[in-house]
């Protein structure tokens, strides 16, 4: 292992592919920007096509995960990290004009998120509000309270404050569509199946480092990005270790926007040029890919850690089936619960085994893969003859599946059996 790392080093800092362009990036997603912190992609939702369903099935249970909605920074030292260099540029006469409206902007969004590290915003409660009500609207035959039918929902959460929130926000909207269903709730850490570390941790003593490494050797020159934030001879600037580590802690650091909208402050576009944010995003994926994602050398140990909850999804669905006292199972958790589990049910997008650092950010994207608020749907139908399949959706888009996965119906509907069958021999790998 520590020989594939130093290889990786080696290779990511003597060899960088052509870049991808801004437009080649902001044709897959506008505002791709954002990064991690993308706020969930609603725009795109009204667009997502609908498949019909076989002829005699109907839906009767529904199984998702989903990552808590739009948040402040995790870490309050995102933002004074930022703050306080152009606080001391400022005091010392070190910065352009453009640089003297960024420090205004920042020290707005930043006073605004003072004592709010890592929490929900409206927003983010908005988005799950939003999500668990398109999909009431789009199978009431799950949520039906009919004629005394029993509708029963079980809701699962990490416990961190924005993961509980978030799923109070989705109860509270489903209890608002209709308040006959019935609902359960737990955020405890029993629920040891939601958080998916264990995969992370043990590799994080070679990952992290080649993570780093990758990032810094595709990081753009940050000279001219510089200068147009500080004068000539600033001591501020003299005194960073690293001019591309502070050009990407700005891009870290303004991405939260979108999640954290502020009247005060429209935009950060101004501080970037469209190749810089193009280039600083290609670094940051691919780091996020090496750190989080399914790649070649660690997609062992990635995906073997999202294997207790895959057991739990399985578990869950076959009582679903068999027993019927359980029409939803709504989980919510964070980005590596998500991003595991979207590669390991075989979504194409997210299931992207490579080590082709060069060209990986054109198959995954993180903010793509998970942005706030990303969930993934299974959504099981079932016919008289008692025949039960399932669709598979990721941020509400319907999904075709790796083909080890089998023959689908009607394009996106698969038998549960086989999708069973094939994240079974893959618990067993």
């Amino acid at each position: 292992m520590k020989r594939l790392l130093l290889l990786f080093i080696a290779l990511a800092t003597t060899i960088i592919a052509v870049a991808q362009s801004a437009a080649e990036i902001k044709a897959m997603d506008a505002d791709y920007s954002y990064e991690l912190y993308r706020p969930y992609p609603v725009e795109r939702v009204a667009d997502a096509p609908r498949t019909k369903a076989p002829k005699g099935f109907e839906p009767f249970y529904i199984s998702t995960l989903a990552r808590h909605g739009s948040r402040h920074h995790s870490s309050a030292k995102t933002y004074t990290r930022i703050s306080k260099v152009f606080e001391q540029a400022h005091d010392n006469g070190e910065l352009t004009p453009l640089g003297e409206r960024f420090r205004t902007d920042w020290l707005t969004l930043a006073y605004a998120a003072e004592n709010r590290a890592g929490e929900l915003t409206q927003l983010g409660q908005e988005q799950h509000r939003g999500i668990m009500r398109r999909i009431y609207n789009s199978y009431p035959e799950i949520f039906s309270t009919k004629g005394g039918r029993r509708c029963f929902v079980d809701c699962r959460s990490t416990i961190v404050p924005r993961c509980i929130l978030s799923m109070a926000s989705a109860v509270a909207e489903l209890k608002r569509l209709n308040p006959k269903v019935e609902v359960r709730m737990e955020s405890s850490e029993a629920n040891t199946y939601l958080k998916a570390y264990e995969g992370l941790n043990s590799i994080a003593k070679h990952s992290v480092p080649l993570s780093d490494s990758l990032r810094r050797a595709y990081m753009p020159d940050a000279s001219a990005f510089i200068a147009r934030l500080f004068k000539p001879g600033s001591r501020c600037v003299a005194e960073m270790k690293s001019q591309q580590d502070f050009m990407y802690n700005m891009f870290l650091g303004v991405g939260i926007l979108g999640s954290t909208p502020h009247p005060q402050v429209k935009e950060f576009s101004y501080v970037f040029t469209e190749e810089e944010q193009a280039a600083v995003w290609r670094a940051s994926n691919i780091r996020r890919y090496a750190l989080t994602g399914p790649s070649k050398s660690y997609a062992h140990h990635i995906l073997g850690g999202i294997k207790p909850f895959v057991r739990n999804v399985i578990s869950t669905a076959d009582r679903a089936i068999a027993e019927g006292d359980e029409q939803a199972t709504l989980r919510f958790a964070h980005d590596v619960t998500v991003i595991p589990f979207a590669a390991f049910v075989g979504i194409p997008s997210c299931n992207v085994i490579t080590d082709d650092f060069d060209n990986v950010s054109y198959k995954w994207q993180i903010n793509r893969v998970t942005p706030m608020a990303a969930n993934i749907q299974l959504v099981f139908y079932r016919n008289k003859a008692g025949e039960v399949l399932v669709k598979v959706l990721h941020n509400e888009y319907e999904q075709q599946l790796d083909k080890a996965v089998g023959e689908a119906v009607n394009g996106v509907y698969y038998r549960w059996s086989d999708l069973r069958r094939y994240l079974m021999d893959k618990l067993e790998q």
